[in-house]
């Protein structure tokens, strides 16, 4: 006997509504909205891993579409950086979060315990698996009219320098390396019991300290560090324009 879906039905007519489009196979939605955690390893079709694998790909290929139409003019490294941006799991876990798709997740007893730090990784695999769970129930059309009714008014290079912070760390390398600099980061505090750690990053630049970041996860206390890093050095630089004026 084949497992049953981890969705009742009026589970699934929300989440419907919330990706405007009625599937012909709602097993398909049910897997996409299924953490690995509610699945045995013999059931492990019905959980959401392989819909990602798919929905990422197609998720890339919608995103660049989208840019290349919309920028003609604009160079290929800066079209890198803007998909790279969009496609971030940083990104996508607020698309998902702001569509309202954390209550439909079905998970396991053992990733409840991982509190907001699982769910933004549930939400960043959920919009992937949704978008692979789409384009096989309705093509590359319905998978398009998902990817650009959510991540679309993020495809904006008003909004680029804000999208360029999904990767902080990357944009400060680039950034010191280019003065002939290094960039050291150094975790200086762990607090909490152990399902539920809080970390504390400095990052130095030169060896002066020029940010600093807490997070759950050593990562995120790093990238909030290179956050106030970038906030810092583009502070000093505009102080240096005025003056120069």
């Amino acid at each position: 006997m084949a497992p049953r879906s981890s969705h009742d039905a009026a589970t699934l007519v929300r989440a419907e509504k919330l990706v405007e489009h009625s599937f012909s196979d709602r097993s398909l939605l049910s897997r996409a909205l299924t953490h690995p955690s509610m699945t045995t390893e013999a059931a492990s079709e019905l959980d959401y891993e392989r819909l990602e694998f798919l929905g990422d790909a197609v998720l890339g290929l919608v995103v660049v579409d989208e840019i290349y139409r919309r920028f003609p003019e604009l160079p290929e490294g800066v079209m890198t950086k803007l998909k790279a941006s969009l496609v971030s799991g940083g990104s996508l876990a607020n698309a998902a979060d702001e569509l309202g798709l954390a209550s439909l997740i079905a998970l396991g007893q053992s990733e409840l315990g991982t509190g907001r730090r699982g769910l933004r990784s549930a939400l960043e695999n959920v919009f992937e698996a949704l978008v692979g769970a789409l384009y096989l129930d309705g093509g590359i059309d319905a998978a398009r009219r998902f990817v650009v009714s959510t991540l679309g008014p993020r495809i904006s290079l008003d909004s680029f320098d804000a999208l360029e912070l999904d990767h902080p760390k990357s944009r400060l390398q680039e950034i010191v390396q280019a003065q002939g600099g290094e960039v050291a980061y150094e975790i200086v505090a762990e607090e909490g019991p152990a399902h539920a750690m809080s970390f504390t990053a400095e990052v130095s630049v030169d060896g002066r300290v020029q940010g600093r970041g807490v997070g759950t996860t050593k990562k995120e206390a790093e990238m909030g560090a290179a956050r106030e890093a970038l906030t810092c050095i583009s502070s000093a630089r505009t102080k240096r324009s005025k003056t120069r004026r």
